[in-house]
């Protein structure tokens, strides 16, 4: 059972990159966090930014920042994130060896962990871990670019992280990456997801603020509830 507001998440990896911080302001207002995709060419083959970029970011917007990190040794990278002001900072299973380890020391530098699942990994076998994490990242795409179609058979995961989450009584965020769009974030909803990135839905659309409220729109009528925007502590 979802009881916490939904959370969109439009992501700058399809913004225009010339003009990041008013790609992020222009969703202020209507979106609850902003998703950071960073890519180190080595964990995935995609390349993007790093921490002085979102040093930088982090001045221009008020929005939370959810950074997901698409790299090999996120133990070495990740708390500089939480150092810098992220409000989530999500590292991928595959790539860790000590989950919880991370997970506590990124609490410990200030902000809320998270943990991602890629495509090809089950889930069930991180699903024990889930109370040392604030956020369950599960990718409804194949992990390194963005404009990939979803694919719906992922959602095996999300439902039986929600059962797990729900069963366990745990405030743990179930967050969908990958094609979330208009005609797909309704069924990511009903399967118990809460928190939902979007790229080339929100800022391939002439207005992505409004293009935000309507996926939120969309996500609250699937999940049965208002998706109201809950402020920087929607992530519980």
């Amino acid at each position: 059972m979802i009881a916490a507001p939904l959370v969109i998440a439009p992501s700058i990896l399809a913004a225009d990159f010339a003009h990041l911080a008013d790609e992020a302001r222009a969703v202020a207002g209507a979106a609850d966090w902003l998703h950071v995709d960073v890519m180190d060419n080595h964990f995935v083959p995609n390349l993007t930014i790093g921490l002085p970029v979102v040093q930088s970011l982090l001045k221009a917007s008020e929005l939370p920042f959810d950074v997901h990190l698409m790299i090999e040794r996120p133990a070495r990278w990740a708390p500089s994130y939480a150092e810098a002001g992220a409000y989530n900072v999500t590292f991928h299973a595959e790539a860790c060896a000590d989950p919880a380890a991370l997970a506590k020391d990124l609490r410990a530098a200030g902000s809320r962990a998270g943990l991602a699942i890629d495509r090809d990994t089950p889930v069930e076998g991180y699903l024990e871990l889930l109370p040392h994490f604030d956020t369950l990242l599960i990718m409804t795409i194949k992990a390194g670019f963005g404009g990939q179609a979803f694919l719906p058979e992922m959602l095996a995961k999300v439902r039986a992280a929600r059962r797990h989450v729900d069963a366990g009584h745990l405030e743990v965020r179930i967050e969908v990456d990958g094609g979330i769009a208009a005609d797909t974030i309704a069924a990511a909803a009903a399967a118990g997801a809460d928190a939902f990135v979007a790229g080339t839905a929100v800022y391939g659309a002439d207005d992505p603020a409004e293009a935000v409220r309507r996926l939120r729109a969309r996500a609250a009528a699937a999940a049965g509830g208002t998706g109201a925007a809950g402020g920087p502590e929607v992530g519980r």
